[in-house]
């Protein structure tokens, strides 16, 4: 699978009339580009990349810059963009639903770093870590991710996805559904004024709801999931059900063999992550359309 992924990566990327390079540069940006995810797949640093000893021999004929070269192009817009066009591009060509799933995977680093832009956080169950969150909004159809976003550990799930809600996606008649960390009156709010509708459990249902005002969106998915309106049990038994396919869409995303691992030792500071998780991404909805191309070809 990872040769396949980095023979369509190449010939996407240098293809005749798909080569950007920006104005007084000698090597373009899809090559850049080429080789970074050629170190993502591997798990291995843009420094391992950079050495033709690693490549298949198929890619040897190309013509490298230095490694210092190399790492300073990385760090340029155009080459962030170039990522993030080949993502949306590889999105767009998976199906899509009406139905979405939000949730948050947390990315730890070991005990010892300095990272500055980690921070402390709770962790799944009763523990603790340092490190930076993953935040994902994912298609029900097909596990891919519409939107996501990286911060620090200790970033509330509920406000971040009120950003991505609000610049990242488009939610016009979608169905979106949380687990009961989303359960916030200004995140159903942004979803609703997005076109949408959230769907989260309390962490604590079959309580009192104060004094405050409440989103109607919430009343409304407090009736249909603790008191049965709308559907009895059986609402209860679907948002499990369907909360079960964003688990394997992040299962997935990790587990594969190129997918996204505990974070290497190279891979520090938030814009790396970023563009890390970004560049795992890409890789995994690629994947899903190769899956697709040789399901539709059996």
């Amino acid at each position: 699978m990872d040769d396949q992924l980095l023979n369509h990566l190449y010939h996407r990327l240098c293809a005749p009339g798909k080569v950007q390079r920006p104005a007084h540069c000698h090597y373009s940006d899809s090559l850049i580009v080429l080789i970074y995810f050629l170190g993502v797949l591997r798990e291995r640093s843009p420094h391992w990349a950079h050495d033709k000893g690693h490549w298949p021999l198929w890619m040897r004929r190309l013509k490298v810059p230095s490694y210092s070269q190399l790492a300073k192009r990385l760090n340029t817009r155009s080459v962030q963009q170039l990522i993030e066009q080949l993502n949306r591009e590889f999105r767009g060509r998976l199906p899509s639903s009406l139905e979405k799933f939000c949730d948050g995977k947390p990315m730890v680093v070991g005990g010892f770093s300095r990272d500055p832009d980690t921070a402390c956080g709770r962790l799944p169950g009763d523990g603790w870590g340092r490190g930076y969150k993953l935040h994902v909004i994912v298609d029900a159809a097909c596990g891919a991710v519409d939107a996501f976003a990286v911060t620090a550990l200790d970033a509330g799930e509920p406000t971040v996805t009120r950003r991505l809600v609000a610049s990242a996606i488009d939610l016009h008649g979608v169905l979106l559904r949380g687990d009961s960390n989303y359960d916030s009156n200004p995140l159903y709010a942004a979803v609703a004024a997005a076109g949408g509708r959230l769907i989260a459990p309390r962490k604590k249902p079959h309580t009192g709801l104060g004094h405050q005002p409440h989103h109607p969106d919430r009343l409304r998915a407090i009736a249909e999931l603790e008191h049965g309106v709308g559907g009895g049990r059986e609402s209860t038994r679907a948002h499990k059900r369907h909360r079960i396919r964003v688990e394997q869409s992040l299962g997935h995303l990790t587990n594969l063999p190129f997918g996204l691992a505990p974070l290497p030792n190279f891979v520090r500071r938030l814009r790396r992550v970023a563009r890390w998780v970004l560049a795992k991404i890409t890789l995994y909805h690629l994947a899903l359309i190769l899956r697709q191309t040789q399901k539709l070809a059996a």
